[in-house]
């Protein structure tokens, strides 16, 4: 019976020392992601000199001026070489790369501050300008409470949101590009710069068609917009929760640029 009674209480012991380390983890968890809520408020702060944000605009709008702040983002990390905004979701942020290490964007804001959030990255295998076939911007999908990052892109699995939202801007220090959403796909993980060829137009056509054989019942597709090798798309690329091997796509193509 002693011995019992001490297995008890070491097991209360154990029990309370979890308890505690996961009250603790928590509580670090909930105040670096204020943190990193707080970086990229200062992003959009920076990016627009404290102003309101003047709006993508739409399909159907003259384009709009560029409204980003690109000298005040670089001077705090020059890596920031874009901005990502789209209509109907949380998603307004800088986009960085750094090139001398893809991955280190999956686990540094944008001011370059470890934090598992990451920020908002493309990879070498792109150029800055947009002008490749497929330019894979990538960002986590938080389960934070407060949508951040890559989160809300899993709207356009929703019947209806496409079309309802079908705008994404890109803006840069010389250009703004307005890409118009096309599909959103759950795909598998494989790494889309290293898989496709895409200076051949074998490749591209290979990858379109890659989207639109997916085989999963959660998938969205417009079929009022036509996409060839001849365009230019983006590739916003995010996990699926409890599903490692998935990921989501959502996929759009250049309309306008200026």
């Amino acid at each position: 019976m002693k011995g019992s009674g001490k297995v008890r209480k070491a097991l209360t012991v154990i029990l309370v020392l979890i308890a505690v380390c996961c009250g603790a983890y928590l509580i670090w968890y909930y105040v670096v992601s204020d943190r990193v809520n707080d970086s990229y408020d200062k992003a959009r702060d920076t990016a627009r000199g404290g102003a309101e944000n003047t709006g993508a605009g739409s399909l159907d709008t003259e384009p709009v001026e560029n409204p980003i702040d690109f000298a005040s983002l670089q001077a705090i990390n020059p890596d920031v070489y874009a901005w990502i905004t789209i209509e109907g979701t949380s998603v307004d942020y800088p986009v960085v790369q750094r090139t001398d290490d893809d991955n280190y964007y999956l686990d540094h804001t944008w001011e370059g501050v470890s934090a598992s959030q990451g920020a908002i990255f493309t990879q070498a295998f792109n150029q800055k300008n947009f002008s490749d076939f497929n330019t894979v911007i990538y960002g986590h999908q938080m389960g934070d409470g407060n949508d951040s990052m890559f989160h809300t892109l899993d709207r356009y699995l929703e019947e209806g949101f496409m079309e309802e939202h079908p705008t994404v801007m890109i803006y840069t220090p010389d250009h703004v590009y307005t890409y118009e959403v096309f599909a959103a796909v759950v795909y598998d993980d494989r790494h889309l710069m290293q898989y496709y060829n895409y200076v051949l137009d074998s490749e591209r056509q290979a990858f379109l068609d890659s989207l639109y054989n997916s085989r999963d019942m959660r998938n969205q597709y417009r079929d009022d917009v036509e996409v060839t090798v001849d365009d230019r798309v983006l590739s916003l690329s995010t996990c699926i929760a409890a599903e490692p091997e998935s990921r989501l796509l959502v996929e759009a193509v250049l309309v306008n640029e200026t």
